[in-house]
């Protein structure tokens, strides 16, 4: 029995965890599957909200992006690769890459920053503990990040909360998530508010209107098909 016991214990130790494959897990689950998707992203401020649809297809670590509406700005596309994000302006009429001090302004004008585009961020840039049932990710010397600290709130596996503070330890940014929708046997978030905490009413909701997963053709995260799409 004793024997029997110990066992069970240390199948239980070699199941367990480290904070690393906790992170590594909930970020799976916040990015989802291989799926194509339109979204719909809600930009508020004080006294005006602007509404964007865009065009999604990733495959969990990397991302196309593309503007469907409004008119005005439709055919705007990014692609984000690991370490390397992509912008296509038709207005320019070409492709640029953002440098990496550029990766922190925000996305279309909204609470998103390029760098939450990105697919390994919070784990390239950050080391993570674990405190009192929180993921706390803190920077890695001279990572590029504006944050001092980020908390990740999990149920289970799934993500619900991610607070982000700045170098002084002000807590400036708050990502919700508000639930998950089953993507064929996985998981997608079907809502995302994000909330800029030094600004009263600058807030973003991310929406999935129509999600299928499927494999996604690797020209879609070719620079070269940012302008024609994939």
């Amino acid at each position: 029995m004793k024997r029997f016991a110990f066992l069970l214990l240390g199948l239980g130790l070699a199941l367990a965890l480290t904070p690393a494959e906790k992170l590594k897990r909930a970020l799976d689950r916040l990015r989802g599957p291989a799926h194509e998707a339109v979204y719909l992203v809600r930009v508020e401020r004080p006294g005006s909200v602007k509404t964007y649809r865009l065009l999604v297809y990733t495959d969990g670590e990397r991302a196309h992006l593309r503007v469907l509406e409004p008119r005005s700005e439709a055919g705007q596309a990014f692609l984000s690769l690991g370490e390397d994000l992509y912008l296509y302006d038709p207005r320019l009429g070409r492709t640029l890459r953002l440098p990496p001090t550029g990766r922190t302004e925000r996305f279309l004008g909204s609470d998103l920053t390029y760098q939450d585009l990105m697919g390994r961020d919070l784990e390239a840039l950050f080391q993570v503990e674990e405190e009192g049932g929180a993921l706390v990710l803190t920077p890695r010397p001279r990572a590029p990040t504006p944050y001092g600290r980020v908390e990740v709130y999990l149920e289970g596996e799934l993500p619900v909360r991610l607070v982000y503070y700045d170098q002084r330890g002000q807590a400036v940014r708050e990502v919700v998530v508000g639930g998950y929708a089953p993507l064929d046997g996985a998981l997608l978030p079907r809502l995302l508010e994000v909330k800029d905490l030094l600004r009263p009413g600058y807030r973003t909701r991310v929406e999935v209107l129509e999600a299928k997963a499927q494999a996604v053709s690797e020209r879609c995260f070719n620079p070269l098909y940012l302008e024609r799409g994939c």
